[in-house]
């Protein structure tokens, strides 16, 4: 096993996650939780990136703290998760350098595949980085996931590595890595962690390489993802 993976495996029990401030089930599964902080310090993390925000971003954030010129960027398209995980962090007394970031969802075509991804300004995730370790925990499952990794890989140092919660999702989720594989080929290494939560996908990033994405289910995907936006956009008003 990945010596990063098998340290986080072992240590993830001694992670200590407060019955005060995790929020039940609006967090992430309390074992994933575990493991991405103990992942997090076994990589000896020191620039994070995470889309969600919310209980991790404490998290990762206090396990970064004791490492020199740290920084974490959380990303989110809800104003108020933003907003709560930024007052959590806040009122923490944790001293690591923190931003967060509201960024609404819009569909965008990855090659033939039309996805929904944050909009963000060009280049900011790589002008930010490089980074080390990415949490994708949101979007929630239903509007999918895999426009996320393609606008992290670029601002992903080689080495580094991205987790994905909810990876036993058959729906949205399971789909994700092959496309990321069909894409990158061995520039990506993923590794499926069943049993940890509802499964985490731990990709990492082996070496630069510009994607090819896959044709394949381009046309049901992108019906799904303009379903997606349109319930967005209902939700809104």
């Amino acid at each position: 096993m990945n010596p990063y993976i098998a340290s986080a495996v072992a240590e993830m029990d001694k992670i200590n996650i407060s019955k005060l401030e995790h929020p039940g089930d609006e967090a992430m599964d309390p074992s994933s939780c575990r493991f991405i902080a103990a992942f997090a310090r076994a990589l000896k993390a020191r620039k994070v990136l995470e889309f969600g925000s919310g209980f991790t971003s404490l998290l990762l954030a206090r396990e970064i703290e004791p490492v020199e010129d740290n920084y974490l960027l959380s990303i989110d398209d809800s104003a108020a998760f933003s907003a709560q995980a930024r007052e959590a962090f806040e009122t923490s007394g944790c001293r690591t350098k923190a931003e967060f970031r509201v960024a609404p969802l819009r569909p965008r075509f990855y090659g033939p595949r039309l996805l929904l991804s944050y909009s963000l300004p060009k280049g900011l995730l790589e002008a930010l980085g490089p980074f080390d370790l990415v949490l994708i925990d949101t979007p929630h499952h239903e509007f999918g996931r895999e426009a996320v990794f393609y606008d992290a890989f670029r601002a992903v140092a080689p080495g580094g590595y991205v987790v994905m919660d909810d990876a036993n999702l058959p729906k949205a989720e399971k789909v994700c890595v092959p496309n990321w594989r069909a894409a990158f080929g061995d520039a990506v290494d993923p590794i499926l962690l069943e049993g940890i939560g509802e499964g985490l996908s731990v990709v990492e990033k082996v070496d630069e390489r510009a994607p090819r994405y896959t044709a394949k289910g381009a046309l049901p995907a992108g019906f799904k993802t303009l379903g997606a936006f349109g319930r967005l956009l209902l939700a809104r008003d």
